[in-house]
């Protein structure tokens, strides 16, 4: 260091790269890596890797080893350029995707004089985009972002790595993009292996001095919708959230850990602003959350701050007067610097570029109002200018910026670090190859009790009935927590009233790639497809021990006696094969010991069956699994006899609720009455016309449901097809009424468009970190199919009463129409989300594979140039909508509610996404694609977006047709 100066690297991008957290690595020519002797821009710059990519490449985020001699980033090659393999390799052969490579200048006389080589052969290059390198402690190789997806999917046409996962590579949770998850490789480019599981994006790993791996993850399940940081260990075990779960702000894509332990990292909304945003500073030595402190002798807020004094927004995509910074990389050098990416904050007036700061107020102001997009493209202040980062230094000390790379016209700069040496981590065990076979396929998740909730009630009154917590089923010890003791103790009446009775295991079903029709498939809900694995028991204490499937996307959710969940887990979490997982609780954030721990379990309840004894310091399902293995195994069904208790006094009452085969709580006698008489799911699979459909139709000593329920205006559940693709009954199930005010709609207006505000709907099936209570008990249809009052709103139950007295002579009692095989069948369906199919591969569910539909075609004009690009068409008539959405309730973001086809400019995201809106290929006019713009779109606006007979109508409707085969 000279005077405050230090030896850095950069890229150098072209402007035009669109940038998202949700867009992993879109790819522009011109792109390289450079590097300086010092961090000042008088320093001579030197361009590392032109030599190799022709000036035809692309490169991001180089990380730095702990030596400061070498420096690991990603790039992408042009055909036949030395990087991609070279002219005199075949085409078929050249590496065209995203790799890693490594520069070593270790030995170098002078820092431009070092050496270039792709890490991994140029075979193992060509399977995937590979992204976000950064090295691993102790020689031991280096973490990346991936899309080679190694364990999770086989390649098209090769039988799956692991039985009963799927053999396709997976699009993330938008239908947009193969799904990029952390894999770790040895230094010589041996044993690639995934130790990330995720349905979205895992990017920007870096390795944290106790020796684990932090990372940005897309942690995207229904309306849970941010990037938060999550840690893990190199080999891939023990993953968990760290910070953001639950604090003010979306996407925290790049965080880096300070010298003092903080977490700085770049704060930003989910698209939209290049991945430009906050510099925002993380105490995860004394919180988890914002204003979640680790103990009593902390503040109850300061989890984050912004680490600038001027304040830059983080919350939405309007303007930031103090400008955005993207990519921070604080120095070790105990001065408290960061270098960082900065841009200005600069919009158009009369098309001509002015910085923000000379905007009147009442010009800003029109900048962040909600508008309708009309006034929005008519107003001579446009914020449409290319970012311009450049490299600065910034010392949070004293607030200063010291201009260290300025920008240029048509690039930015970005992506600094420091080629200093700094502390090496501690060094933990490496994921290896497994050999495969049953006993490496699972792994073990154990809860010590799902009451434990870290004060957040997860398990509480949030989630009980009106009934429920007045019939206090949870009794509470002091300070207000689960009384445990009580709930396990067979002498005491909580023993049989507990709430918490069973827990459902269900994994993801990925998105294949190059798939369209998804969004007619899935249907009207923010959650992807699932299917169910199995249950098993929640022991009194709230305890649960269960082998579950290994390298897999898995959510749980605890259940009544019912099989209704209290709670949707809006997480995917992974276990590694053999990894013995054990949580305290179901919570996010840490704070002191587990509730059900220390006296509570070095002095045991004695039990009335003697061979059930617990040892010293297990839980109720330690000793239960211990005594019993089997127990830990997943049932198909939910079936119980009480186990503990010896009494029928004091025994909790047996349940029932197969689909097949039900029994008395003698488990001998029959009980065909509660017997699914429609089609049975086939390995958790809920298909809405396959399953839910049949329970309308199934005849009844009352009549079929449709009997009474084919009246369009009231309620239609017949199976008549819709102008969705769906059936008219599922739509009626799933969508709410438009708000009529003195005989006209309401309406709103929300990301620039007319849209009819609609009522509550007979299903709820929206969860969301913040709302995350069972989706079936909250839905006014298994109220009025079970004849209680649980979660329903109160707008929901005066738009649909239940029918009663004011009925018509002869209704029946809904809550005795369904049995309870049907009942189980209807919860578990709407508390997956209320999917219309979860099997991509049904041939009725409308998913098709089209190769007709060309990408090269999506992204070009035609041949005279007389039709625009078929994205283009799309980014001007649709993308000020179509943009994906943060789910922050503290920040202005704009949202588009229910939208699952987002756009961001991204050539392959937006083309993937595109695929999902075509579900005709032969009659294109019915597709999605064209049929919803081409009438009046949103809802309650009075004009299409997309006029029929026009060039773009007739362009599109071309390309569809395209993919119509005999």
């Amino acid at each position: 260091t000279v005077e405050g100066d230090v030896p850095i690297a950069y890229v150098k991008r072209v402007n035009t790269v669109p940038m998202n957290p949700t867009d992993a690595g879109e790819f522009r020519s011109g792109g390289n890596l450079y590097v300086r002797e010092k961090s000042s821009p008088s320093s001579t710059e030197y361009n590392i890797t032109e030599q190799v990519t022709a000036g035809q490449g692309d490169v991001s985020r180089p990380e730095v080893s702990y030596d400061g001699k070498k420096i690991v980033f990603a790039m992408r090659c042009s055909a036949n350029t030395p990087c991609s393999g070279g002219s005199a390799t075949p085409l078929a052969q050249q590496d065209l995707t995203w790799s890693i490579w490594e520069y070593d200048f270790s030995k170098a006389a002078r820092l431009d004089q070092g050496t270039l080589r792709r890490v991994m052969s140029l075979t193992d290059a060509r399977r995937g985009d590979d992204y976000d390198p950064a090295y691993l402690p102790g020689n031991n190789g280096f973490v990346f972002t991936s899309r080679i997806q190694d364990k999770s999917s086989a390649k098209s046409g090769s039988a799956p790595l692991y039985p009963g996962q799927p053999g396709y590579i997976a699009l993330d949770e938008y239908e947009r993009e193969g799904v990029a998850n952390l894999h770790t490789i040895n230094v010589d480019g041996t044993n690639i292996q995934q130790i990330s599981f995720n349905q979205s994006h895992d990017r920007s790993p870096t390795v944290l001095q106790n020796g684990r791996i932090m990372y940005a993850r897309w942690d995207h399940v229904a309306g849970r919708n941010h990037f938060s940081i999550f840690t893990v260990k190199p080999d891939g075990t023990d993953m968990f959230v760290f910070y953001g779960a639950h604090s003010a702000g979306n996407s925290r894509l790049h965080p880096r850990e300070m010298q003092d332990g903080k977490v700085v990292t770049d704060q930003m909304p989910l698209s939209g602003t290049q991945e430009g945003g906050a510099l925002m500073l993380l105490d995860v030595l004394n919180y988890s959350e914002q204003d979640t402190p680790a103990n009593d002798n902390v503040p109850t807020s300061g989890g984050q701050q912004q680490a600038t004094k001027e304040t830059m927004e983080f919350g939405s995509r309007s303007i930031s007067i103090n400008g955005r910074v993207t990519t921070p990389y604080p120095l070790w050098d105990g001065s408290n610097r960061v270098l960082v990416a900065y841009t200005p904050c600069q919009v158009t007036r009369n098309n001509v570029v002015t910085a923000c700061a000379a905007l009147s107020d009442a010009e800003r102001a029109r900048l962040t109002q909600n508008r309708l997009q009309t006034d929005i493209n008519a107003d001579n202040i446009q914020n449409n200018v290319p970012v311009a980062y450049s490299i600065q230094m910034f010392d949070m000390d004293t607030q200063k910026w010291r201009t260290v790379v300025p920008a240029v016209s048509d690039f930015m700069y970005k992506d600094p670090v420091a080629l200093l040496a700094r502390k090496e981590p501690n060094i933990l065990p490496v994921a290896s190859a497994t050999t495969p076979g049953p006993q490496r396929e699972m792994g073990t998740l154990s809860v010590r009790s799902v009451y434990d909730t870290d004060g957040l009630g997860r398990m509480g009154d949030a989630v009980l009935s009106p009934s429920e917590r007045s019939g206090g089923v949870i009794p509470r010890a002091t300070g207000g927590t689960a009384n445990i003791a009580a709930l396990k103790d067979p002498t005491n009446l909580a023993y049989k009233n507990r709430p918490a009775r069973f827990v459902r295991i269900t994994r993801a079903v990925a998105t294949p790639a190059g798939s369209s029709g998804m969004r007619e498939a899935i249907g009207e809900t923010e959650f992807e497809m699932q299917q169910i694995v199995g249950y098993a028991d929640v022991e009194p204490d709230g305890s649960i021990k269960i082998d579950v499937p290994a390298d897999i996307p898995l959510t749980l959710s605890v259940t009544d006696a019912q099989g209704r969940a209290f709670q949707s887990h809006t997480n995917w979490l992974q276990i590694r094969p053999g990894e013995q997982r054990t949580c305290n609780g179901c919570h996010s954030p840490r704070r002191g010991a587990a509730l059900n721990s220390g006296t509570l379990l070095e002095n045991p309840v004695t039990h009335p069956n003697t061979l059930l004894a617990s040892a010293v310091g297990e839980t109720m399902a330690d000793t239960r699994a211990r005594n019993a293995p089997s127990t830990r195994e997943l049932k198909p069904d939910i079936n119980y006899t009480d186990v503990w208790a010896t009494t029928t006094q004091a025994a909790t009452p047996c349940t029932s609720l197969r689909y097949r085969d039900n029994t008395l709580c003698d488990g001998v006698t029959p009980d065909a009455a509660n017997n699914l008489a429609t089609r049975v799911p086939v390995d958790g699979i809920i298909n809405y016309p396959d399953h839910i459909q049949p329970l309308w139709e199934q005849a009844r000593p009352a009549g079929a449901c449709i009997t009474c329920h084919s009246n369009p205006v009231k309620l239609d559940l017949r199976r008549i097809v819709s102008a969705t693709g769906r059936f008219t009954s599922y739509q009626e199930l799933l969508v709410g009424d438009p708000n009529i005010v003195d005989g006209v709609p309401q309406t709103r207006i929300a990301n620039g468009a007319v849209v009819v505000v609609l009522g509550p709907a007979r299903i709820n099936n929206m969860a969301s970190q913040g709302d995350a209570v069972g989706l079936a008990r909250k839905s006014r249809l298994i109220e009025i199919m079970s004849g209680e009052e649980l979660l329903a709103s109160p707008a929901a139950r005066t738009a649909f009463p239940t029918p009663g007295a004011a009925a018509p002579a002869g209704t029946p009692n809904h809550a005795t129409l369904l049995n309870t095989a049907e009942k189980r069948l209807l919860a578990e369906w709407i508390d997956l989300g209320a999917q219309y199919y979860n099997d991509p591969f049904n041939s009725s569910g409308g998913v098709r594979v089209v190769n007709g539909l060309s990408r090269a075609d999506f992204n070009s004009a035609t041949a005279n140039n007389s039709q625009r690009a078929i994205h283009s068409v799309l980014l001007e008539t649709c993308g000020s909508c179509h943009q994906a959405g943060g789910n922050d309730p503290n920040a202005p973001a704009p949202t588009f509610e229910n939208n699952r086809f987002v756009l961001t400019g991204s050539s392959e995201g937006d083309f993937n996404a595109t695929l999902s809106m075509v579900n005709n290929v032969c009659t294109p006019n019915l597709s999605y694609l064209l049929d919803k713009p081409s009438t009046p779109h949103p809802a309650g606006s009075a004009s299409a977006v997309l006029l029929q007979g026009s060039a773009d109508y007739d362009r599109i409707r071309s390309w569809i047709v395209a993919g119509c085969t005999p």
